[in-house]
């Protein structure tokens, strides 16, 4: 198994997501990252069902760097309880992960 994860959270303002990414990129949190185009998103939230467009982003890191990047995400993001997702990778090709672990921040 890799030590890659992707990492889920979700904006409302894509220049805020934006600003997260340029961060995390800075800080080789994250090799790269995608935002999706806005995603209607419907969860509860103080009792009520709330339906707003938001921004999602897939990052692409390191299981090394989860604690970190969570941090630094939580920090930087403006929603009380943002949502911060991490998905195993359980395969990932020799030549894109060299690159990641290339570009990625080593412990």
């Amino acid at each position: 198994m890799s030590d890659t994860i992707l990492v889920y959270t979700t904006f409302t303002e894509k220049e805020e997501a934006i600003k997260l990414c340029r961060i995390l990129l800075e800080k080789h949190l994250i090799a790269c990252v995608q935002i999706d185009s806005p995603v209607d998103s419907l969860y509860w939230w103080n009792g009520k069902i709330v339906q707003e467009k938001e921004h999602r982003l897939v990052m692409k890191s390191k299981q090394s760097l989860w604690d970190e990047l969570q941090l630094e995400i939580i920090k930087q993001h403006s929603y009380d309880v943002p949502e911060i997702l991490a998905v195993p990778v359980s395969a990932i090709s020799k030549e894109y992960e060299k690159w990641m672990q290339g570009v990625s921040k080593n412990e």
